[in-house]
């Protein structure tokens, strides 16, 4: 595997475009991976709860709850 000052001295090397291609890239996957961290905590506080096998229309309804009550209180009418 390459070292850090390696992988940093070749990447300082590539064209500014290919820089951002890079760029995007990375930013990508690290967004990819805060969902799936995401997801599995979320998963993890499910199964605490003993809710991680409850049908979808069931979430789906308590999310929908969730949004209304949130929409209530930020914009009353």
């Amino acid at each position: 595997m390459q070292s850090i000052d390696e992988l940093a001295r070749e990447i300082t090397s590539l064209d500014p475009s290919e820089q951002q291609v890079l760029l995007e890239r990375v930013a990508q996957m690290n967004f990819r991976k805060g969902l799936h961290d995401l997801a599995q905590k979320y998963r993890a506080r499910l199964a605490r709860e003993d809710r991680l096998n409850i049908p979808t229309e069931e979430v789906w309804a308590e999310l929908h709850r969730v949004r209304e009550e949130i929409a209530e209180h930020d914009y009353p009418e």
